[in-house]
């Protein structure tokens, strides 16, 4: 699978995801509200076709996106 091109701004969310981060500790590292932090993540488990933040995480280590 192919992934889509993510924003530089989702990596980032994802980055912070993958490391363990809620939304809260998201927002407050990228100086960002909550409710962004959750528009991003929306955009990014459709973009990676995933059901959930685990299987977006492993979905972006697999194809190299993410690294721990």
């Amino acid at each position: 699978m192919d992934i889509p091109a993510l924003t530089n701004r989702e990596l980032e969310v994802l980055r912070l995801m993958a490391e363990g981060k809620n939304n809260k500790q998201i927002s407050t590292n990228l100086s960002i509200a909550e409710s962004t932090v959750r528009f991003h993540i929306s955009h990014i488990l459709n973009k990676l076709e995933a059901s959930d933040r685990t299987q977006a995480v492993i979905t972006a280590i697999k194809q190299g996106v993410v690294n721990l």
